[in-house]
């Protein structure tokens, strides 16, 4: 009867012991990407940092992992940070992870990613301001390198992290 019962106990817990790890990534196309591989073995960048050896023991001697941008900005220097990338890269979805879409029905969201995405085809000059007053992205207007237009994003504090909401 033992015999049975430890072999019906590791029947079970063999399914639990073929469970591979799954791989959080972003794809080159900014999508995200879940995989039993690697993520650099399929050319994306996981989105999760590497583990801290055990033997570590302060931050500093962590390994760098990837932007935190890709999960939320924890201070505006990350909101500066992606705010860059969408404007050198002309992609407005990268400035629309960076906003606490709450309260927006969709058909405002669109419409404000078809503003942004007009707005991140404009030079970029300098992205001013700081958390309680919010950011500017001064840009200049194209084919007058004399006017400058600002679109201000309020930044709010939500679950840890800082976000935008869309300009006005």
């Amino acid at each position: 009867m033992k015999r049975v019962l430890v072999l019906l106990l590791l029947l079970i817990a063999l399914p639990a012991a073929a469970q591979t790890t799954i791989h959080r990534c972003v794809g080159t196309d900014g999508r995200p990407v879940f995989s039993d591989q690697q993520c650099t073995s399929i050319g994306a960048t996981s989105i999760m940092p590497p583990p801290v050896p055990a033997a570590s023991s302060s931050a500093a001697d962590a390994p760098a992992g990837p932007s935190t941008g890709l999960l939320c900005a924890k201070d505006v220097a990350g909101l500066r940070e992606g705010i860059a990338q969408a404007f050198a890269n002309r992609d407005a979805n990268r400035i629309g992870g960076l906003i606490l879409w709450n309260g927006y029905g969709s058909g405002g969201a669109v419409e404000n990613i078809r503003n942004m995405e007009a707005l991140v085809h404009q030079p970029l000059l300098a992205v001013e301001g700081n958390e309680a007053g919010g950011l500017d992205a001064v840009t200049s207007r194209p084919g007058n390198d004399a006017a400058t237009r600002r679109a201000h994003f309020s930044v709010v504090r939500d679950s840890g992290c800082l976000w935008l909401r869309p300009p006005a």
